[in-house]
């Protein structure tokens, strides 16, 4: 490897290590990463885990956060430290994968490190950003299937598809594109020979099997979840064709990447154009020339997420990153193409610089980041730092509230007890502190500390 190529990749690497890692703790938690941590408590104290069909997502994040704390101790740093991996080695391994010359690697490497929205939520304890990893890496070795007209990544496509769908159920939509991405390849597909490599074929399905048992079954402790593992899809359904308060219009999703990712919006559509401009071109000419088949499967990637995720009326702003990958792959592909394509890429890097550092470094938890949905407000922590100051480590603390997430999290030293209830002299006799969500306050007459901002909308009080 040429000295420049070397000092280029460990950069690159570099980079990515600092953007993913600087100041995880900069931001308080948000309520879902705090549920997270209840989940993984649980493993970590011989509780076990079991998967619920209705909730929560797939085991393999838990297990892996489980590890995280095994390793590193239990702190925010940690709780964060896997999607942050997830995203590092995202960046790593696309640096040494074949794209044909058809994308720069060291080009797409910088992309994925610069975009707004895979950095936020990298730095975010929550499934996605391994639900991207492992669904660009099923892309790939699909691909690699379909491009060599045989079954010996199979293998490779069976582990990461089956990781997919351990870590999170809208996997079924990465399935159905794949579905797609069958039927406009059906002809290359064809012209593998299933019958000699039927060994191959077992050995993928067997993998896929394995894998799936392993996850859902927690290591074979629980062998309930194997069926709560197909029951999952009707309620999941129900929940996106239903929103459960998490209603947004048609154009959500695209009003994020226009709005923080705006060269990824341009660049993509560029690069579809021109996708479809040769393969027009070369039909005219009759020529046989080797088709992108790559840049048209992440075409087919790209707008199945973004109709599925576009039509389905309950969405959260992390499932942006979902589309935003395809479009990254989309982008890097149209700067190999387009004219003046070093002078538009050093556009974008500033502009995709300056809005990421902003969105993840000046206002990572504000209302006016959209990225950051109903997030923690930061002014809780005063009331998790006063509570430090004047509390035993025995002390016994209760929580008159609907909405505390992610104060487990902070207050874990603690035997903290939970009650929706309103306000009463009497718990104070019990209880040394006491924090009352303003809505279950009552007529409380003891003096009390706040109210602190948990979130927009949800002030609490300290007592005692």
């Amino acid at each position: 490897m040429k000295p420049k190529i070397l000092i280029l990749i460990s950069a690159i690497i570099i980079l990515a290590l600092v953007s993913k890692l600087i100041f995880l703790d900069l931001r308080p938690l948000h309520h879902d990463e705090g549920v997270n941590y209840f989940f993984v408590k649980k493993i970590i104290t011989g509780q076990g885990f079991s998967y619920d069909p209705t909730n929560y997502h797939g085991p393999f994040y838990f297990f892996l956060l489980a590890l995280s704390f095994i390793i590193l101790g239990v702190s925010e740093f940690s709780l964060r430290f896997p999607a942050a991996l997830a995203g590092i080695f995202l960046i790593a391994t696309v640096l040494f994968l074949n794209f044909k010359d058809k994308i720069n690697n060291y080009k797409l490497a910088i992309l994925l490190i610069l975009s707004p929205s895979l950095l936020y939520y990298s730095r975010y304890s929550i499934h996605e950003s391994w639900f991207i990893l492992f669904s660009f890496f099923s892309l790939y070795f699909l691909n690699k299937v379909i491009e060599e007209k045989n079954l010996e990544n199979l293998p490779f496509l069976a582990v990461f598809l089956a990781l997919a769908f351990a870590t999170k159920e809208t996997a079924i939509i990465l399935l159905f594109a794949f579905f797609i991405i069958i039927l406009f390849n059906i002809k290359e597909i064809k012209k593998i020979s299933f019958k000699k490599e039927k060994d191959i074929l077992i050995i993928s399905a067997v993998i896929f099997i394995l894998i799936w048992i392993i996850f859902f079954t927690s290591f074979l402790t629980n062998l309930q979840g194997l069926s709560d593992s197909i029951k999952t899809f009707q309620p999941w359904t129900s929940t996106g064709i239903e929103g459960k308060g998490h209603e947004k219009p048609i154009y959500y999703f695209l009003k994020l990447i226009i709005k923080y990712e705006f060269p990824f919006f341009i660049l993509s559509i560029a690069g579809v154009y021109l996708y479809f401009k040769k393969e027009i071109k070369e039909n005219n000419k009759r020529e046989k020339i080797e088709k992108n088949l790559f840049i048209k499967n992440s075409i087919i990637w790209f707008l199945v997420f973004l109709i599925i995720y576009s039509l389905i009326p309950y969405k959260t702003p992390w499932l942006v990153i979902n589309i935003t990958l395809p479009m990254i792959l989309l982008s890097a592909y149209a700067l190999e193409k387009i004219k003046f394509k070093k002078i538009i890429f050093i556009i974008s890097i500033i502009y995709l610089l300056l809005t990421s550092i902003y969105l993840n470094f000046i206002i990572p938890w504000q209302s006016q980041n959209e990225l950051a949905y109903v997030h923690t407000d930061k002014n809780i922590l005063n009331l998790v730092n006063e509570i430090n100051l004047n509390a035993a480590p025995d002390s016994k603390i209760l929580i008159l509230a609907k909405d505390y997430w992610p104060l487990p999290f902070y207050l874990d030293k603690y035997k903290v007890f939970y009650l929706e209830a309103d306000f009463d002299e009497k718990y104070l006799k019990e209880y040394e502190l006491v924090i009352v969500q303003e809505r279950f306050i009552g007529e409380m007459k003891t003096t009390n500390l706040g109210p602190y901002t948990l979130r927009s909308g949800v002030k609490v009080r300290l007592v005692g």
